[in-house]
């Protein structure tokens, strides 16, 4: 059987020898689980991958850049899950959905979760909470997510939303517990052609509110440079900035038949 020929150049090789990888898992990588990345940026996703001990091979992790072009490595909640496990202080990890009808209290500051229920109707899952204690450590963790903040509603959120806001929980629980600043949770980020825009959670402007924002910007009547500069501070607004923006930008849009815009006082205000 003819064996398959993977193309590499001079700098897949380079990266390699940085990573202890293969030119050949290079390429790889560099064309599914870390699309767009420079090689400087690719390198960078690779030994971060190393220093956790994830395999990018398993989807462990995987990278994305945000709307400003910074290079995001995000796991979920099994990528998470194995970076602690390495940790010496591994201790495990206990985790459940809440529904409305269970009795439950929770004290974070005491680290300490009261969760029970019987066999009648519990009722729809209002969130779960994940609690892990490392060897070591006088108080655990305990994280505390909301159904509202992270139903997608589609998908495993729909065929099995109990499983899905646990991993949620579990994974904030880990990253907390154990320090894995370095990794980001695909659950707080939504993808959009390759982007990465954080989830509407806690009130952040989503994805659809910042994609209509970057439309408007686009077609307005200011030059690319004030346009690339605004599409960069997008992520960092808020509700009431973007709103203001919306409002500013609605009015200076250019004219779709006569190609010209449609210049007001608006003008002044946004410089």
């Amino acid at each position: 059987m003819e064996q398959l020929q993977i193309a590499t150049n001079d700098r897949d090789v380079k990266i390699a020898r940085s990573a202890d990888l293969t030119a050949e898992q290079v390429a790889i990588i560099k064309n599914t689980v870390a699309k767009g990345t420079t090689d400087l940026e690719l390198a960078y996703f690779l030994n971060v991958s190393r220093s956790y001990g994830l395999s990018p091979f398993k989807k462990e992790v995987w990278c994305y850049k945000d709307a400003r072009g910074n290079v995001i490595v995000f796991a979920g909640r099994d990528g998470h899950l194995a970076a602690a496990q390495k940790d010496r202080r591994w201790n495990g990890i206990s985790s459940s959905e809440v529904r409305e009808n269970d009795n439950f209290t929770m004290d974070i500051p005491a680290g300490k979760v009261n969760h029970t229920y019987g066999m009648n109707d519990r009722g729809k899952i209002v969130g779960a909470y994940a609690i892990c204690k490392p060897r070591g450590c006088e108080i655990a963790t305990i994280e505390w997510v909301t159904m509202e903040a992270y139903d997608k509603g589609h998908n495993t959120w729909k065929s099995d939303p109990a499983a899905m806001i646990k991993k949620v929980a579990e994974t904030h629980a880990l990253k907390k517990a154990y320090g894995l600043s370095g990794l980001a949770s695909e659950y707080d980020f939504e993808v959009v052609n390759e982007t990465a825009y954080p989830a509407n959670i806690e009130g952040l402007p989503d994805i659809t509110k910042v994609s209509y924002v970057e439309g408007l910007i686009k077609s307005s009547t200011y030059d690319h440079e004030w346009q690339a500069r605004k599409i960069r501070e997008i992520p960092a607004m808020n509700h009431a900035e973007l709103d203001e923006l919306i409002g500013n930008l609605q009015v200076n849009q250019l004219d779709a038949i006569h190609e010209r815009g449609n210049y007001s006082q608006t003008d002044l205000k946004l410089q």
